[in-house]
């Protein structure tokens, strides 16, 4: 294997684990930085071993060096604990290659430790570029003591180029592929901030509303007029009760809780339809209800679960534009049951179907973007999931998976 083909060996050994931990992290956005420090070191400690495996340690007699980019990216990000270990994997990497005294490659690494004190707080690329030319003066001191300083002048040189351009290629590509997945990310949280202050604003909006109404009809309220009373304080009831529901939905968003008791999953479905059926039939709205006979008996919340079918069937009426369906029918498995929803009504697109259980997310101009994200998360709390399947113009299809014991 020549030089060159040692060298591209060598990099995809150190490389790949690292731009694997960075396409993991972009991917998933929202990582804490316990899981992604952890990921990281998963990454400098495989590419550690591939190299160790199936790398190639020396050509032309001179040991490689490259794989102290490890170590230089575990100090750009203050990888304390890693540098740590790192460092003592690299002092014996070396004593077992040049067979000298250890105590010269302690000192090499205490020389680096030092050097990232003084300089870590400047650019990453001066602390790399000092780091490296510590390591070409050690590395030549190394080779003098190790008595194997017999390669030509030339040979040294290009070796010592290499490692340069090689190392700074390295710490190049990963710092910027991972400056710019930070920016990916800072752009999505900035987004996500101006999704939640929009949302808040309509929130905001929504309440301001029915305060409006009540204190309308309260300026109009005499108390000594009867048919003001039967006229206006149920108005008043209907819109106080609009802001109580909002308010509790916002501040339910933090704090989800289910109480689990055995339960009649039919009783539940006929309750949740009688709810329902006045306001579908004022919008001509044909609703089919397809319950199994079957007894169906699980440990769930009622009133939770209640909440999520009248969010899911409110939000089918409120898709079909005139006239339109809705079906409600059950399927009952062994060890699940699947309740599942359907409508004719305007659907989604495939954009709106990825976000549409996020919170704050809404198709809705009046909508909070609330309801949706809230039974995603009831649903998950009984152990089971909540799937949407939809079509621009022709319908959606909700399924509620939870699980059954026959």
């Amino acid at each position: 294997m020549n030089t060159f083909e040692i060298i591209i060996l060598d990099f995809i050994l150190l490389i790949f684990p690292l731009l694997i931990y960075l396409i993991y992290t972009a991917y998933f956005k929202t990582l804490d930085l316990k899981k992604n420090n952890l990921y990281l070191d998963c990454a400098l400690f495989s590419a550690y071993y591939l190299f160790n495996r199936l790398g190639i340690m020396t050509f032309n007699d001179i040991p490689i060096l490259f794989i102290d980019v490890l170590l230089i990216i575990a100090y750009l990000k203050n990888k304390k604990i890693s540098i740590l270990v790192l460092s003592i994997l690299f002092v014996l990497y070396y004593y077992n290659l040049f067979e000298i005294s250890i105590f010269i490659f302690v000192i090499e690494y205490l020389i680096y430790f030092l050097i990232y004190k003084i300089f870590k707080t400047k650019d990453k690329f001066i602390f790399t570029n000092i780091f490296i030319f510590i390591k070409i003066i050690m590395f030549g001191i190394e080779m003098i003591l190790s008595n194997n300083f017999d390669i030509s002048s030339s040979i040294y040189m290009l070796f010592i180029l290499l490692f340069f351009a090689t190392t700074n290629f390295i710490i190049y590509l990963y710092t910027e592929i991972d400056d710019m997945f930070s920016l990916y990310r800072q752009i999505k949280n900035i987004n996500k901030e101006k999704q939640i202050t929009e949302s808040l604003f309509k929130i905001t909006h929504e309440i301001k509303n029915p305060i409006a109404v009540c204190k309308g009809y309260l300026d109009m309220f005499d108390v000594e007029n009867k048919d003001h009373a039967k006229r206006y304080i149920p108005i008043l009831k209907s819109e106080i009760s609009r802001v109580l529901s909002l308010l509790e939905d916002f501040l339910s968003i933090t704090k989800i809780k289910i109480e689990k008791e055995e339960m009649d999953l039919n009783m539940l479905l006929e309750d949740t339809i009688a709810c329902l059926k006045p306001i579908l039939n004022n919008k001509n709205i044909k609703f089919i209800a397809n319950i199994s006979d079957e007894e169906v008996y699980i440990n769930a919340d009622y009133n939770r679960l209640k909440q999520t079918l009248v969010n899911i069937i409110k939000n089918s009426k409120e898709s079909i534009e005139n006239k339109g369906i809705i079906k409600l029918y059950t399927k009952i498995g062994k060890n699940k049951i699947k309740i599942i929803i359907e409508d004719d009504g305007v659907g989604m697109s495939k954009e709106e179907l990825e976000k549409i259980k996020e919170a704050f997310f809404t198709t809705k101009s009046k909508g909070t973007g609330l309801g949706t994200y809230l039974s995603n998360e009831i649903i998950k709390l009984h152990g089971g999931s909540l799937e949407y399947f939809s079509k621009k113009m022709i319908g959606t299809k909700v399924v509620i998976t939870l699980p059954y014991n026959v």
